[in-house]
């Protein structure tokens, strides 16, 4: 009788730490921008439909920062002030019950496309590692670069585990690798505890580059951003069907790989940090 009752102990604990899979379902109005091509715009909408779901069932954290430019000529001022919006979803969307549904008007002769999505999604409950990153321009902590500055990331974990660390041009709409680097096998890089790494530097003794990482930029200022992946777990970075490492993705394919991963992997989690380039 006794084993009995220790193997229903066991059972009830494992079945209290599982995260709760529901099904659910959303929509999403989104009016499209005149530069935005049609099948990306059909599949913006169905994302936001699914984070919308998402939001709706579990709640979202949304984290907001904003930067101020200064453009001085020799008659007057100027000031430009933008926002940016992180949201970090309590749930990991695993697969479509049914087919989303697209439906498109227009209004004032703007596209508008309202999609409706329906789907399984798992509830995430794993409290986050309290990640120390830091993004250095020639070795001071900043968000403003000029084009042409030296940009490194300062990384301290009080837990050990896997990083990999992605940039998003928000301007051509593709994220690329930056580190693991080419040399490293598509994996991502280990991390000790408590303790202090610098990456895109040639003080990073993997670092396979003579020069440190530069940013540059032909425009007058342009915002990206950094995104580092984290995970208790090893991972590896976007890859083809034939195992062969894909440095550069499209923010769609990026948040695939990215979903993926989340589903089989409940302590992965992401920073974003949004910098400036300045020509």
């Amino acid at each position: 009788m006794k084993r009995i009752i220790i193997v229903l102990l066991i059972f009830c604990s494992l079945s209290a730490k599982a995260q709760r899979v529901v099904t659910i379902s959303g929509e999403y109005r989104y009016v499209v921008p005149g530069d935005v091509p049609l099948n990306r715009a059909k599949q913006i909408a169905i994302d936001k439909a699914r984070n919308a779901a998402i939001a709706n069932e579990f709640g979202q954290v949304v984290s907001q920062s904003t930067s101020t430019t200064i453009h001085t000529t020799d008659t007057k001022s100027s000031v430009q002030s933008n926002s940016y919006a992180s949201t970090e979803s309590r749930a990991v969307w695993l697969s479509d019950t049914a087919e989303p549904k697209v439906d498109i008007s227009y209004e004032n002769d703007v596209m508008v496309i309202t999609a409706s999505v329906c789907g399984k999604v798992r509830e995430l409950k794993t409290a986050e590692v309290e990640l120390k990153m830091q993004i250095l321009n020639n070795g001071i902590e900043t968000d403003r670069f000029k084009s042409n500055d030296k940009v490194t990331i300062k990384l301290k974990s009080p837990v050990s585990g896997y990083v990999a660390i992605f940039f998003r041009d928000d301007n051509a709409g593709v994220i690329s690798c930056m580190m693991p680097y080419e040399n490293e096998n598509g994996t991502a890089r280990e991390v000790k505890s408590n303790k202090e790494y610098i990456y895109l530097s040639t003080e990073d003794p993997i670092y396979p580059y003579k020069e440190q990482t530069i940013l540059v930029t032909d425009k007058t200022v342009e915002f990206d951003t950094f995104i580092l992946v984290f995970s208790k777990k090893s991972f590896s970075m976007p890859a083809t069907e034939a195992g062969e490492f894909v440095p550069e993705l499209s923010v769609e394919n990026f948040q695939k790989w990215l979903r993926r991963n989340r589903i089989n992997d409940e302590t992965m989690q992401t920073i974003e940090k949004t910098i400036q380039i300045h020509k």
